[in-house]
């Protein structure tokens, strides 16, 4: 499956997943928005400390239905810590390269075409374990993911935390304020290694 087919599906499954239809007298009133094309290597940047991050729709271009992302993993790198969501689901499709993932307590390698749905009320993480970069498209349902993602960078740059400990700090709290519990206990062993602090 191509990432346009994917995109286009992902957008029509999520309308009709969420309440943009109401009934007023018998008649369905839809929420407006546009449709919206992003060109390859376009788009919003979303300033992130751990990896580069595009923002093809926001929750607000969706009617508050989905919000979709590009995530650039470079060789080695983390994705995030071990979490649960208790606000939205998270999907992901792999473009290019590999991504591993913490999935119902099990390790899984997703290669290029593979789709991983991560829901809600389920731990799980992502990690770049390879020697190559990694492409993926990452969806979440409705705008509390959005939300943290953007406060982010700006919580981190108000606290200016002086080790590892203190970041991951900061945005534990930032996450549990958007209903997202941290459970670094549950880590992989296969994983640690990418976020062990610097030495």
């Amino acid at each position: 499956m191509s990432t346009k087919w994917f995109l286009a599906a992902a957008a029509l499954a999520a309308t009709g997943a969420c309440a943009h239809a109401h009934e007023h007298e018998g008649v369905a009133e839809v929420a407006d928005h546009p449709d919206k094309l992003v060109r390859a290597e376009t788009g919003e940047s979303v300033e992130n400390p751990f990896h580069p991050i595009r923002l093809l729709l926001s929750s607000e271009e969706s009617a508050g239905a989905v919000t979709i992302y590009e995530f650039i993993l470079p060789p080695g790198s983390p994705g995030s810590p071990p979490h649960t969501h208790t606000h939205e689901d998270e999907y992901f499709y792999v473009t290019s390269g590999t991504l591993d993932v913490l999935s119902n307590g099990e390790v899984l390698r997703l290669n290029p075409g593979d789709f991983a749905a991560l829901n809600r009320g389920h731990a799980h993480m992502f990690w770049n374990g390879s020697d190559g970069e990694t492409e993926l498209v990452m969806m979440t349902t409705g705008s509390s993911f959005e939300a943290f993602m953007e406060s982010v960078s700006p919580r981190l740059a108000e606290a200016k935390p002086e080790s590892a400990e203190a970041v991951g700090a900061v945005i534990g709290q930032l996450a549990a304020e958007h209903g997202i519990t941290i459970s670094m206990e549950m880590m992989p062993e296969e994983a640690a290694p990418y976020y062990a602090p610097p030495e």
